[in-house]
């Protein structure tokens, strides 16, 4: 009998320890394949956020964050040397106001409700809305002057913008007459069309365009050119949100910096770039703990297979004194041991990349949902979608999207979508790893007992 037929009959000899190995095994070796595959699937949702993530960075007035920040607003003068900035390829400028009942004639398509009524005193007067004491509380209208308002209708984060213009068109970035596209909501509920007129700040406004943004918030909201609100609102030269956009995603961190340097304290610089990074950290955590967990997974295969050898190989060492005794050569029963070792942690190898692959899905979502929840459980780390209607938020770089919250909750779940993929050369790196570890494991047990003299195994036995 050869040395390969020997070690095929020799791994089932024991039919209950070859269970018992081949599950343990298995086992380790499917957990090694989860963490891996896990591994795999948040290094590639990483590269796919850090690509995505845009060459824009918001630069805005040190504290501002509509009602619920304050700041003092910049102006285009301060902003102007940014455009001299390397790698800078353009800017664009907006201005944030509200309107209270008092200073249009439009209503606001939200009902306050009982969020609402938080932010506005319950309408017993000095609310944003405005209200008499003891009279229903009446939400704000937003209006966003801007420079681009072909970019704020047709962007997005990511591409994957909903908004689209329904009726009329846009107006010219560099006008300076009184018109505006309003939001579908708003529109239906003061019954306006392309060509109506409402008033603000004591003048009347043109509807040249109404557009949907899919959301009550967004539909709620009114975006004029820069210009025309900086004089109706009294506010010449003031701009409160400023988008700057960089040539590649690569210089976005030295165009921020630069910023920075020349506005100071009077800004807050951020980039989509250095928000996905801070959203990122709970991925870069679950990469780290994948890496442990592979290598505590393959340690734990490698001490199995080696000790249960050295346990199998010292229960036969009177048969290899036999065999050595009839002139069988040491690499002879070396390798009789590692074919068992190996038909044994091939099929364990099996076994567990079934396993592995099945339940590579389920530990990812885990790891990632617990890890995305912890990391947004702490001071700020929560932002309520759609919250009031207050005009003083400007929308984020690329159109309006609901408010904040809906901005935080779309990428929150992009970063939780982990779907695990396992290709071939996953597959065949598990098995070679796993045969390789059976072919050590065995070869360090075998090898030391074949170098002792038959004489002195048939002597101890």
């Amino acid at each position: 009998m050869n040395v390969f037929s020997r070690g095929l009959r020799n791994a089932f000899r024991n039919s209950v320890r070859s269970v018992g190995i081949i599950a343990i095994l298995a086992l380790s070796i499917g957990l090694s394949i989860a963490m891996l595959l896990a591994h795999q699937a948040v290094n590639t949702k990483i590269a796919s956020v850090r690509a995505t993530t845009g060459t824009s960075v918001t630069v805005s007035p040190a504290g501002f964050f509509g009602f619920q920040g304050g700041g003092t607003p910049l102006t285009s003068g301060q902003l102007a040397p940014i455009t001299s900035i390397p790698h800078v390829v353009g800017i664009t400028e907006s201005l944030s106001e509200r309107l209270d009942s008092s200073q249009t004639s439009l209503q606001s398509a939200i009902t306050p409700g009982s969020l609402g009524q938080q932010f506005g005193g319950g309408g017993g007067g000095g609310g944003f809305g405005g209200g008499s004491p003891g009279g229903s509380f009446t939400l704000p209208v937003r209006v966003t002057g801007t420079t681009t308002p072909g970019t704020a209708l047709t962007g997005g984060v990511g591409g994957a913008s909903t908004e689209k213009l329904v009726a009329g068109s846009i107006f010219s970035p560099t006008t300076t007459a009184d018109v505006a596209i309003v939001g579908q909501g708003l529109a239906s509920k003061n019954s306006l069309s392309v060509g109506s007129t409402f008033t603000a700040w004591g003048s009347t406004i043109k509807v040249v365009g109404i557009y949907d943004a899919g959301s009550v918030f967004a539909n709620s909201s009114v975006l004029m050119p820069i210009k025309t609100v900086q004089t109706l609102s009294g506010s010449p030269d003031q701009v409160t949100s400023s988008t700057v956009t960089v040539d590649t995603v690569g210089n976005v961190a030295t165009v921020q910096n630069e910023i920075k340097a020349k506005l100071g304290a009077a800004a807050d610089v951020t980039s989509s770039q250095s928000q996905a990074e801070t959203s990122l950290a709970p991925l870069n955590s679950v990469k780290t703990i994948s890496v442990y967990a592979l290598i505590a997974a393959l340690a734990a295969a490698a001490l199995i297979t080696i000790f249960t050898m050295v346990m199998i190989v010292r229960e036969r060492r009177r048969e290899i004194g036999i065999l050595k005794a009839i002139g069988a050569k040491g690499r002879s029963v070396v390798g009789q041991f590692m074919v068992e070792a190996s038909v044994l942690t091939v099929i364990a190898a099996v076994v567990g990349l079934i396993f592995g692959i099945l339940a590579s899905n389920p530990i990812a979502s885990t790891l990632v949902t617990n890890s995305t929840a912890n990391a947004s459980s702490g001071p700020g780390g929560f932002v309520r979608g759609g919250f009031g209607g207050g005009g003083g938020f400007s929308p984020p770089p690329g159109g309006f999207h609901g408010g904040p919250g809906g901005f935080f909750s779309r990428f929150h779940t992009g970063l939780t979508s982990i779907q695990t993929a396992a290709g071939w050369t996953t597959i065949l790196f598990g098995i070679a790893a796993a045969i390789v570890l059976a072919a050590v494991a065995s070869s360090v047990a075998a090898w030391s007992t074949s170098k002792i003299r038959p004489s002195e195994i048939l002597r101890s036995e």
